[in-house]
C-alpha cells in the first residue's frame, strides 16, 4: 500500500474519531444541560418586601421593616420543601443591646430565659416546612410554619393588605406573623372547606407582658416541646367574592427556650380567631374578630383576657389594568390585658390609600389613630414570584 493510500486512510480514521468525541461531548453536554433544567425547574424562587417612612410624635424615620427571600424545592410529585428567611429593620448582628424577643416586638420586655441578642434588626427563619402529599386532598407538614389565626398572619405579603404596617391587632392579640414549630395536617374536607391543623412547640409564659398579650412568649430558636400545643384553622370558599374562615391556638406556657420556661408551670393559653374577606364589584370588605386568655407569668402579670376587632373596607376609585387606586377605612379595637380595666384597651381608626402599580407592587400611605396618639405612613411594598 503506498505511503499516499496509508496517509489518506489514517487522517479519515482520525476525523471519524474526532468526530466521534465531539458528538460525544455535545450529547454528554446536552444530557447536562437537561438535568440542570430538571433540576431548575424543581426550584421556585420568590420573596417579598416593604419600606416604610414613618411620622410618629414628631419624629420622622425610614425603615426597611422586611425583607424575605422564598425558596422552595419539588423533591418529586409528593414531597415539597418551603422556606422563608427573613431580615427586619436592614441590619443584625452586634451593636444592641435588645434581646431577639425585643426586636419581634419593636421594642419590648427582655426575654431573660434565652439571654439571646440582636442588633435593631434581625435574621430569622420565618418558615421552612416539607409538605408530604399523601393523597390528593390532603398533605402532611412537617417542620416550621406560620400559626393560621386572623387574616394578616397567613397572607402577609405587602400587596395583599391595606395598610403600611400590618394591622396592631394582629400584632398584639393574636400574633402574627407567629412561626411555630411542629407537624400536621393540610388539605381540603370538600370541594369548598380547607383546612389547617398542626401539633407545635408551646410558649414561654415568663415573657407574657401587659402591653403585648403573649406575643413576646414566642419562642423563635429551641423551641420547647415537652408540653405540645395544637393549634388550627378552616376556610370556606362556598360563595363567589367571599371566604370565611376560623382558627384557634390552644396549649402550654411552660414550653420556652431548650424547654426552659420561666412562666407559671403548667400555664394554658387560648385563643380564637374568626375572620371574613368579601369582595363585591369594587367594594372590597374585610374583618377579624380574635378572644384569647392566659394564665399570667407567674410575676407581675396576673391571668387575664386579651381581644379584640376590625373591620376594613375598600373601594376601588380607578383602575387602568393593573393599575389601581383604593381609599380604604379600618375601625376596630383592642385589649391586650383587659384585667388593667382600660388601661391597656386602644381604639383605633386608619384612613388610607392603597395604590397597586402592578398585581405584586403597590404604593401605600395611611393615618392611623389609636387612642390620643397620630401616626402618618408613607411606603411601598412589592412580592415576587
Amino acid at each position: 500500500m503506498s505511503k499516499l493510500v496509508k496517509a489518506t486512510i489514517c487522517c479519515c480514521i482520525s476525523a471519524v474519531a474526532i468526530a466521534g468525541a465531539d458528538l460525544e461531548e455535545r450529547v454528554s453536554a446536552l444530557e447536562n444541560a437537561a438535568e440542570l433544567e430538571a433540576q431548575t425547574s424543581r426550584l421556585a424562587l420568590g420573596g417579598y418586601g416593604e419600606f416604610h417612612l414613618t411620622n410618629n410624635d414628631g419624629k420622622t424615620y425610614g425603615d426597611y421593616h422586611r425583607v424575605v427571600l422564598y425558596a422552595g424545592y419539588q423533591f418529586n410529585d409528593w414531597i415539597r420543601l418551603n422556606s422563608e428567611i427573613e431580615l427586619e429593620h436592614a441590619k443584625a448582628g452586634k451593636g444592641s443591646s435588645f434581646s431577639l424577643n425585643d426586636a419581634l416586638i419593636a421594642g419590648g420586655e427582655t426575654n431573660s430565659v434565652s439571654g439571646k441578642s440582636a442588633a435593631d434588626g434581625y435574621v430569622l427563619l420565618e418558615q421552612f416546612s416539607v409538605d408530604l402529599q399523601v393523597t390528593e386532598t390532603t398533605a402532611i407538614r412537617l417542620g416550621r410554619t406560620l400559626a393560621p389565626l386572623g387574616i394578616v398572619g397567613p397572607r402577609h405579603e405587602p400587596p395583599l393588605f391595606f395598610g403600611v404596617e400590618r394591622p396592631n391587632l394582629e400584632k398584639h392579640i393574636l400574633p402574627s406573623t407567629w412561626s411555630v414549630d411542629g407537624a400536621g395536617l393540610v388539605g381540603d374536607l370538600s370541594e369548598n372547606i380547607s383546612y389547617e391543623i398542626y401539633t407545635v412547640a408551646g410558649i414561654d409564659g415568663g415573657d407574657i407582658s401587659k402591653k403585648s398579650a403573649i406575643r413576646s412568649g414566642r419562642e423563635p430558636s429551641y423551641p420547647g416541646f415537652n408540653s405540645p400545643s395544637i393549634t388550627g384553622r378552616a376556610d370556606y370558599h362556598g360563595i363567589d367574592g367571599l371566604r370565611i374562615g376560623a382558627g384557634f391556638y390552644q396549649g402550654s406556657t411552660d414550653a420556652g427556650y431548650k424547654d426552659g420556661a420561666s412562666g407559671t408551670d403548667e400555664g394554658e393559653v387560648s385563643i380564637m380567631s374568626l375572620d371574613f374577606e368579601a369582595e363585591v364589584g369594587s367594594l372590597t370588605l374585610n374583618g377579624l374578630w380574635a378572644a384569647g386568655s392566659h394564665d399570667g407569668n407567674g410575676d407581675d402579670v396576673d391571668a387575664s383576657d386579651f381581644g379584640g376587632y376590625y373591620v376594613t373596607a375598600g373601594y376601588e376609585v380607578w383602575r387602568d389594568g393593573e393599575k389601581a387606586i383604593i381609599p380604604f377605612v379600618r375601625l376596630g379595637e383592642y385589649d391586650s390585658y383587659e384585667a388593667s380595666n382600660g388601661a391597656n384597651e386602644v381604639e383605633s381608626t386608619q384612613f388610607g390609600l392603597h395604590v397597586p402599580l402592578s398585581d405584586q407592587f403597590c404604593l401605600k400611605a395611611d393615618v392611623l389613630e389609636e387612642n390620643d396618639d397620630q401616626v402618618l405612613s408613607l411606603g411601598f411594598g412589592m412580592m415576587f414570584q
